[in-house]
C-alpha cells in the first residue's frame, strides 16, 4: 500500500481485536515513528508498550488517577466513569503510551512535541499499511502527574496520548474517506494564487 492509500484508508477505530501486532510488526510500526520530522535530531519520543496482564493491570492506576482527581477537585466520583477507566485499555490488545521528553537547549519545546506527534500520526500510517486498526486517545490521564509517575516518566515529561493498536471489523478500513479539502483552508499569501 502506498502513502497516500495509506493516509485515505486511515481510520479511528474505537474497538480492536485479537490479534495484536505481532513483534515484526510493533518493530516496523516503531521503526516509522522513529523516521518522522525532528528538528535538532533530538529523539525526544518515548514509546511504552503496554499489552497482555500489564496492559489490564495499568487500569488501576488509571482508575486510582480518577478518584485521585476527584478528591482534588472536591466532586463525587462518578462509579461509571471509575469503572470506564479501569477497563478502557481493555479496547485494544496493544496500546502504546506516546510521551515527549523535552531536550533541554536551543530547540523549543512545541517543535519537539511536534515531532512526537508527526511520530505517532506515522504509527498510525504505519499500522493503516499493515492492515492494522488503529485509534490515538488523549483525556484527562495524558495530564496526570500519578499517570506520568506509573510510567516512569519524568515531570517535565509530556504524554501526547495512547495509541490503541490490534484488529479492526471487517470492512472497517476498506473505503477511503472523501476528501474534505476545500479551497478555503488553503491560502497563498499571494493575492490569486492558487493552493498548491
Amino acid at each position: 500500500m502506498d502513502v497516500l492509500e495509506a493516509i485515505a484508508l486511515r481510520r479511528s477505530t474505537g474497538r480492536l481485536n485479537e490479534p495484536a501486532p505481532t513483534p515484526d510488526q510493533l518493530s516496523l510500526l516503531l521503526d516509522a515513528a522513529a523516521c518522522a520530522p525532528d528538528h535538532g535530531t533530538l529523539r525526544p519520543w518515548q514509546f511504552i508498550v503496554l499489552e497482555g496482564e500489564e496492559k489490564d493491570d495499568f487500569g488501576a492506576v488509571l482508575a486510582d488517577a480518577y478518584l485521585e482527581r476527584c478528591r482534588a477537585a472536591g466532586t463525587e466520583p462518578v462509579p461509571a466513569k471509575h469503572d470506564k477507566e479501569r477497563t478502557k485499555l481493555g479496547r485494544a490488545p496493544m496500546v502504546v503510551v506516546v510521551a515527549v521528553e523535552p531536550v533541554a537547549g536551543s530547540i523549543p519545546t512545541i517543535e519537539q512535541v511536534s515531532a512526537g506527534a508527526a511520530a505517532t500520526q506515522n504509527i498510525l500510517l504505519a499500522a493503516t499499511a499493515l492492515g492494522l486498526g488503529s485509534m490515538w486517545r488523549t483525556g484527562d490521564p495524558c495530564y496526570d502527574p500519578k499517570v506520568r509517575a506509573a510510567l516512569g516518566l519524568s515531570e517535565t515529561a509530556l504524554m501526547l496520548g495512547f495509541v490503541y493498536l490490534g484488529t479492526a471489523a471487517p470492512g472497517s478500513l476498506d473505503q477511503p474517506r472523501p476528501a474534505r479539502h476545500a479551497d478555503g483552508n488553503a491560502r497563498s499569501l499571494s493575492r490569486g494564487a492558487q493552493p498548491r
